[in-house]
């Protein structure tokens, strides 16, 4: 018995650490629906910068006037910096106008909660910030995105 007790601990090992990774990460379809992405805009009150993914937050005028927090997920810090969008750039953008593209999670799922396809801010640059899961061309995101310079 004693003999076998390392191989059978080496198996045990092994199926935690192949078992761990397909806990670790979401797709985007298993929790945000791509044939439901929508055109919003409102003020910007923040954004965790984390990985794996960022979170920007906004206030946004319901149909009813009021105002409610929208929690929306974007792609990794590290893609958004090379992409040439800084933290920063959101920090100067807290309590200003943003228009985005989102598409919300799935039915069941938090209300307020999407993932952030497009953003612009106030300094006019249009940013890809999710998965583009609609495939939208410069022109597409400049449809969908208003001069956000001009409020």
């Amino acid at each position: 018995m004693r003999d076998n007790f390392p191989g059978v601990l080496m198996v045990v090992f092994a199926l935690f650490v192949t078992a761990t990774p397909a806990f670790a990460h979401h797709g985007f379809g298993v929790v945000f629906d791509p044939t439901k992405c929508f055109d919003m805009q409102g003020t910007l009150t923040g954004i965790d910068w984390e990985n794996p993914h960022a979170y920007v937050h906004m206030d946004v005028k319901d149909a009813s006037g009021k105002v409610v927090s929208w929690n929306l997920e974007t792609i990794s810090p590290n893609s958004m910096k090379r992409a040439g969008t800084e933290k920063e750039d959101f920090l100067a953008g807290v309590g200003k106008p943003v228009a985005v593209r989102a598409c919300p999670t799935k039915a069941g799922g938090p209300k307020y909660k999407g993932e952030v396809e497009l953003l612009e801010m106030t300094d006019g640059i249009p940013r890809v910030l999710g998965q583009n899961v609609e495939n939208l061309n410069a022109d597409q995101v400049r449809q969908h995105l208003p001069d956000m310079t001009q409020k």
